[in-house]
């Protein structure tokens, strides 16, 4: 897709988050994001964003009246939910309720899964990730998503996880804390909301979620300190196909409209 959003985009998603969910991600700068302090509101987080995969002006004549009065319908309906309350679970609510589509049982997911490092042999005394803990986070994250889609269109660097699970906590701040020291810190670093076009190959929407939490438990005993390390991730994914039943009963100058309106999405 080019870097100019179409203006039907823009209308729905806001002209920021119709550029797409890999774009977010790639100018969010996580080396900004202060991990010790939980009430900060500066983690990469976005209610939903589109992706686009390799859809096309051209690609979406191609699809058949189903799949673009689905398109069409399901814009509407994102437009109607006040862009501050444009949540992943206020998106989904919308579109289980929308008589359009048709979520894909098959297609549920709901993943939680962990990564920690109790080993302080595996950081560097700045604190940065080994190239075997980079390998390690990398691999956990691949099983946390288990979808190359997702992990092609969101672009999460897979160096800066690793430098988050790298990140430890206790510090010598206080000359009473020299002898004996407990520090429990927990930081929201991704939160994100996607929805992922239909395509000629995957004819349908992929509404997704993605959650992590990075945490770190120090404990310090006169010059002993032990650490433990790591990232919680949650991963939910649904499908929704065109309910062909209800688009069969559009009246056809509707029917007409809402193809028109799908074909004109990307110009």
């Amino acid at each position: 897709m080019s870097t100019i959003v179409p203006a039907a985009l823009a209308t729905v998603f806001g002209p920021a988050i119709a550029k797409g969910i890999g774009s977010i991600v790639e100018k969010f700068d996580f080396s900004k994001m202060d991990v010790n302090d939980s009430t900060r509101d500066d983690y990469l987080h976005c209610g939903v964003a589109p992706s686009y995969d390799d859809l096309t002006a051209e690609s979406i004549k191609a699809m058949d009246k189903e799949l673009k009065v689905m398109i069409a319908g399901t814009m509407h309906a994102i437009e109607k939910i006040p862009s501050d309350e444009r949540s992943w679970e206020r998106v989904l609510g919308t579109m289980m309720q929308n008589t359009l589509l048709e979520a894909d049982v098959e297609g549920i997911v709901d993943r939680t899964d962990r990564i920690l490092k109790d080993d302080t042999a595996w950081f560097k005394f700045d604190g940065s990730p080994d190239a075997a803990i980079v390998k390690e986070v990398e691999g956990w994250f691949i099983r946390l998503l288990a979808d190359e889609d997702v992990q092609r269109a969101t672009k999460i660097n897979i160096n800066v996880l690793a430098n988050i699970v790298a990140w430890t906590g206790a510090s010598v701040d206080a000359i009473e804390a020299i002898l004996y020291k407990k520090e429990v810190h927990e930081k929201r670093v991704v939160d994100v909301g996607v929805l992922r076009f239909p395509s000629i190959s995957q004819p349908y929407f992929k509404l997704y979620h993605i959650k992590l939490n990075a945490w770190s438990q120090s404990k310090r005993v006169l010059a002993l300190e032990h650490n433990i390390n790591g990232i919680t991730g949650e991963f939910s994914s649904r499908n929704f196909r065109p309910n062909k039943e209800v688009i069969a009963k559009i009246k056809p100058e509707l029917l007409i409209k809402a193809v028109d309106e799908a074909e004109d999405l990307l110009k």
